[in-house]
């Protein structure tokens, strides 16, 4: 009996991994490129997506209510389809709400006190990669939709390709060939601008027949609201937690740039193995979301419970993987003796980061699933802001541990978001229980 919920989860997590390991292997390929070219184009970059990240998550974070609520209307069999185009108007309203913030920021950076020669650096890469908002947002709604009727084969290997040609795009146009000139850290840019572009075109010719049926119901003011309801918890709580992450990126890279660049490094690989779990959670959320309007609660509890277990176990694997073979993953992105001395002590953390990881994140899916959003960003917020990060600055400064104390709060939070999700889970599923008889 297991083995059907096993088979259906992998069934769904299985092309997000794909996707989830496309977007990441994307970043991945900027950070090695941009290795090559120098520790500044490395530094600047690192800086520069840390801060256009904390915009960019958060439209993620709205655009994920999608799938959300389509699940729901799903397991109640209400129709879904005549959604599809409020779903791209959202999303390309959110990118010019997001794209006027990155520019007023692209402004300020000269006043944010980084090194010289970074500050020019970021600013170019910044301002380039801004336009790829739209291409982005358009292609993660238009997913998100997909991803709720548990169509998503082909919208993650569209993703997977996309990882080749960003490689190829960012050695020709970073070091140049034939009549294409080197430009540098403009030269990733303009690959991520290009490749993002096409992405959302390729997923806009995928549903185009969709889109020629639904013209009619452009812009559902009832749904958006729900959509945004949903979430606007979501995209809060991404918003803090990736800040967490980018105000210690920033932090560092005031120190030097070479500490920004070792935590790039380090981020890059927490990111790969976090993807699995990621998917296993937006999984969970699908048929949770769905049973859950159907009011079936033995399935909302079996995939739960599988699809946590599943987590824990993976990243359970990871963790022992980094702590007996550290330089052979830092070494695939730089042979830099002084950013390798930095990193090493850091990742026999990961041994324990990763398996708060995979328990906060499967937790928050099946929460995400119940609708409880508001629920899951409480508990990042608080285990983050309140604990997680002052400790890591005071661990950082006060007991001069500098990178290494800082994941030793990032470390903490995750097992308190983790034991917080938990318990809300908890008396959520005893609630519904009465409310489903």
């Amino acid at each position: 009996m297991l083995k059907k919920y096993l088979i259906e989860l992998l069934s769904i997590a299985s092309p997000m991994v794909i996707g989830n390991l496309g977007h990441v292997l994307t970043g991945a390929t900027d950070v090695f490129v941009a290795a090559k070219h120098g520790i500044d184009t490395l530094a600047a970059m690192a800086i520069a997506n840390s801060i256009f990240f904390t915009l960019f998550i958060i439209g993620l974070g709205f655009l994920s209510g999608i799938s959300i609520v389509l699940s729901n209307y799903r397991g109640e069999h209400k129709p879904t389809k005549k959604f599809f185009l409020s779903g791209i108007v959202l999303s390309q309203i959110l990118a010019l709400i997001t794209w006027f913030f990155i520019y007023y920021i692209i402004v300020l950076i000269p006043k944010f006190g980084f090194e010289g020669q970074l500050c020019f650096l970021i600013q170019d890469y910044m301002f380039i990669t801004s336009f790829s908002i739209f291409g982005i947002f358009l292609y993660q709604a238009i997913k998100e939709f997909l991803q709720a009727h548990e169509i998503v084969q082909l919208p993650n290997y569209i993703l997977l390709l996309a990882v080749i040609l960003n490689l190829i795009l960012n050695f020709l146009f970073v070091f140049g060939y034939g009549f294409i000139p080197p430009m540098g850290i403009e030269g990733l840019a303009y690959a991520t601008l290009l490749v993002r572009t096409i992405l959302g075109l390729s997923m806009i010719i995928y549903t185009f027949k969709i889109i020629k049926n639904q013209r009619k119901n452009c812009f559902n003011k009832a749904y958006i609201k729900e959509v945004i309801k949903i979430g606007f918890p979501i995209g809060i709580g991404l918003l803090f937690e990736c800040l967490g992450f980018n105000i210690i990126t920033i932090a560092i890279g005031r120190e030097s740039g070479t500490l920004a660049a070792a935590q790039n490094i380090l981020l890059t690989l927490i990111d790969i193995t976090f993807m699995i779990p990621f998917a296993i959670s937006s999984a969970i959320a699908i048929k949770v979301g769905f049973y859950n309007g159907e009011k079936n609660m033995l399935e909302i509890k079996k995939y739960s419970q599988i699809g946590v277990l599943m987590s824990i176990l993976f990243m359970s694997s990871c963790s022992l993987i980094f702590i007996f073979m550290p330089e052979l993953f830092i070494g695939i992105f730089t042979k830099d003796i002084q950013i390798t001395k930095i990193a090493l002590p850091v990742v026999p953390l990961f041994a324990l980061y990763e398996i708060a990881d995979g328990m906060q994140i499967s937790l928050g899916g099946v929460l995400k699933g119940l609708k409880m959003t508001k629920q899951v960003t409480l508990s990042v917020l608080s285990s983050y802001w309140l604990i997680g990060i002052p400790l890591g600055f005071y661990l950082a400064y006060c007991f001069k541990m500098s990178l290494k104390g800082f994941w030793f709060g990032l470390t903490a939070s995750l097992f308190i978001i983790a034991l917080l999700e938990g318990i809300i889970l908890f008396k959520a599923i005893n609630k519904l229980k009465k409310s489903f008889q």
